[in-house]
């Protein structure tokens, strides 16, 4: 009898294992659906242990094919489309325990101008090592680094390229971040938080600027003035203008 009972079982590990290995990476459809209404495709492919995304696109923004690779604990991505570099991993274990998506080691690269087309001043931007907690109610928790390429006008007209680094954080459920340009911090530095709602709020200022002014008027301005904008970010890349 006890034999036919561990027969029984390890029948039932076997079959659970064998469907888990060729469980389809389509699963993940209704996820997407319901949190990521704005991500389009043309077809899911593979299991989950190793699958694609063909043809994926954001607010009809194509990107291109998105390969996955899983091990159980973090499910690793890849995406390559000439300037728009994407790679990662979701932690899988945290994501399922906490119920909040959970990304480690995301690094990214964009040079493409039909992404940075609302930002001209901008030439390139990436982010390396980024980790990041995040579910509909907010971000729990962020680190790692943004880098932007700005570009401006100099002297005698020519452009001149300054970098500009960001640190990210949480704080009240919003993504934080302190910027500063690169290795002159007072060309522009300042920060700003986003809400779940992607509502952003953006404070800055440049001492290089108000030095410049303070030379034209009588009376110098002792501290260089903040700057503050609001917006919503899905508005600005994706909204009509």
């Amino acid at each position: 009898m006890k034999y036919f009972i561990f027969f029984i079982i390890s029948s039932l590990f076997i079959t659970l294992f064998v469907v888990t290995i060729n469980l389809p990476l389509s699963v993940i459809k209704p996820i997407l659906s319901e949190n990521f209404p704005e991500i389009t495709y043309s077809k899911i492919e593979g299991t989950i242990w190793s699958g694609e995304i063909s043809d994926l696109s954001f607010a009809n923004e194509y990107l291109g094919d998105l390969k996955t690779q899983t091990d159980l604990r973090s499910l690793e991505f890849f995406l390559n489309d000439n300037e728009v570099l994407v790679e990662g991993k979701l932690n899988l274990i945290g994501t399922l325990i906490e119920r909040r998506i959970n990304l480690r080691e995301v690094n990214f690269e964009i040079r493409s101008r039909r992404f940075l087309q609302r930002i001209p001043s901008i030439s390139s931007f990436s982010g390396n090592n980024i980790n990041m907690t995040f579910d509909i109610d907010g971000c729990y928790e962020a680190s790692g680094n943004l880098f932007a390429d700005l570009d401006r006008r100099g002297l005698l007209n020519q452009e001149v390229t300054t970098e500009m680094e960001v640190i990210l954080g949480c704080k009240d459920k919003k993504l934080i971040g302190d910027f500063y340009s690169t290795p002159n911090q007072d060309i522009l530095k300042g920060n700003f938080n986003v809400d779940k709602e992607l509502n952003y709020v953006l404070v800055a200022n440049s001492a290089m600027v108000i030095s410049k002014i303070s030379k034209l008027i009588t009376k110098p301005l002792s501290r260089a003035p903040d700057v503050k904008i609001k917006g919503n970010l899905y508005n600005f890349f994706y909204g009509d203008n």
